[in-house]
């Protein structure tokens, strides 16, 4: 495979450096952390950060040559973005609907931007720069915390609110005491995710030989670290899952190419046989990872939810992202022990359902199918040589697990990430000769007895659908 990445806007100015790897690592970086500046500036300020560091990521992007033409556009992922805004029409909350579709577009207009404007490996880098900067942000405040401050730290717009709920409290400090730790993002699950994502980003990397093995061994430690202090459960089996992708491309390796159809097609059996068995044994699982049976109140919140879907089952209560506690029915819908109430369904999936109804949840499910379909078939195609092409499936798989028990995949980073990725992989341009889709058909064409299918789902439905934006 041809080492030579192609890239839009190519012509521009010659040998003057692109500010489109740097702008991308800063857009990581508000998404991901976006919490994190929220409590230093508030959410107006942050709002003129975002909205400013949109309009710059566009101006730098048109000014260097960068296009997006109309076949870029991911139908699944716009699809689903037009249906939020849209559903301002017939939404209960009409104004925070508003606000929120105008984010959801934000968000997928960067992911997309970003997809244009960089090829895989410089998207990557940047990925995994934010990360890594988010990462030292969170342990540095952390042990600020735990060793200047010596009290919990809230949020710089909570100062005079008196008593803060122990749910609001932004670090609590306790690092030194094993954890659990929230760093910049305030909560330990995102920050757990995103140690994760380092931790898959830098491995990678390393693989493509473009990071140094001192590099490779003190991001892995701080990522592992920070695994620890956040006690994660659902992270905890997204690694796992991520780990045994891992060894199942490592063997892919070292077996012919004649024999990859029967692995690829065992281990798929293996990993559905063991999901039916983690669900049927939920309870014992729950156990082992040191949660409760209800997953930490998560099926009391899921019953409320698709209660409430009932009432409004094809389109929706309406597009809001988080749920706002302002709102008379999500301020009673399920509080915390401390008081407060829950801001979200924790599964993505039911999120959507409960959102934007039946329409939206399987736009939402077919988005993730293609993503893992398509992902999954380029690291195969390109398995013996090119390693960035595993990174889009190791994210996914980690994104797809972390949806289960959290919301955070239509929301923010993650779904700049996946618009970015679904974008990548759709498109008829790629980092490599050729397009993501091409090489995927040539793979088909090789391997029918895995892909042949899977092949009239994806190759055929969706290949027709991409043809309507050409």
């Amino acid at each position: 495979m041809p080492a030579v990445e192609a890239r839009s806007g190519a012509a521009f100015a010659g040998n003057r450096r692109s500010l489109m790897p740097a702008l991308g690592t800063w857009t990581f970086i508000v998404t991901f952390s976006g919490q994190g500046l929220r409590n230093v500036v508030g959410w107006w300020a942050f709002g003129v950060i975002a909205a400013i560091s949109g309009v710059v990521l566009f101006v730098v992007f048109m000014r260097e040559g960068h296009r997006v033409p109309l076949r870029a556009l991911p139908p699944v992922a716009s699809a689903y973005t037009i249906l939020c805004m849209a559903s301002v029409i017939w939404s209960h909350y009409p104004r925070e609907t508003i606000l929120a579709g105008l984010l959801m577009a934000a968000t997928t207009a960067a992911g997309i931007l970003l997809a244009c404007g960089l090829s895989l490996r410089e998207l990557t880098d940047a990925l995994s720069r934010a990360l890594e900067t988010t990462l030292v942000l969170s342990l540095l405040l952390e042990l600020y915390v735990a060793l200047v401050l010596r009290h919990p730290l809230i949020p710089v717009y909570m100062d005079d609110w008196g008593d803060v709920p122990p749910s609001y409290i932004w670090v609590e400090g306790k690092i030194l005491q094993g954890g659990p730790i929230q760093g910049v993002v305030g909560n330990r699950n995102p920050l757990a995710f995103i140690a994760l994502l380092t931790l898959l980003c830098v491995a990678v990397r390393w693989r493509d030989h473009r990071l140094r093995f001192i590099s490779l061994m003190l991001w892995t430690a701080l990522s592992v670290a920070t695994l620890a202090l956040t006690d994660s459960a659902t992270v905890i089996v997204a690694a796992a899952v991520c780990g045994a992708v891992m060894i199942v491309l490592w063997l892919l390796r070292h077996v012919p190419v004649d024999q990859r159809p029967t692995v690829i097609v065992a281990a798929s059996t293996a990993g559905v046989a063991l999901v039916a068995f983690a669900v049927g044994r939920h309870s014992q699982v729950a156990a082992l990872l040191g949660r409760s049976p209800d997953m930490t109140g998560r099926w009391e919140i899921w019953q409320k939810v698709l209660d409430l879907w009932e009432q409004h089952t094809f389109l929706g209560w309406g597009w809001i992202m988080y749920w706002v506690p302002w709102i008379p029915m999500f301020s009673t819908l399920v509080i915390r022990p401390d008081g407060t109430p829950t801001l979200s369904a924790h599964n993505a999936y039911i999120e959507a359902l409960f959102q934007t109804g039946v329409v939206g949840a399987s736009l939402v499910v077919v988005l993730a199918v293609l993503l893992v379909f398509r992902s999954f078939r380029l690291a195969v195609r390109y398995l013996d040589s090119d390693a960035s092409v595993l990174l889009p499936a190791l994210l996914i798989t980690a994104m797809v697990v972390q949806s289960m028990t959290e919301s955070r995949l239509l929301s923010e980073g993650n779904w700049v990430t996946v618009c970015a990725l679904i974008r990548l992989a759709c498109s008829r341009r790629s980092s490599h000769s050729g397009s993501w889709a091409a090489a995927a058909s040539r793979f088909c064409r090789t391997d029918q007895k895995v892909w042949s299918c899977l092949d009239i789902f994806s190759s055929g439905f969706f290949r027709n659908s991409l043809a309507l934006f050409e």
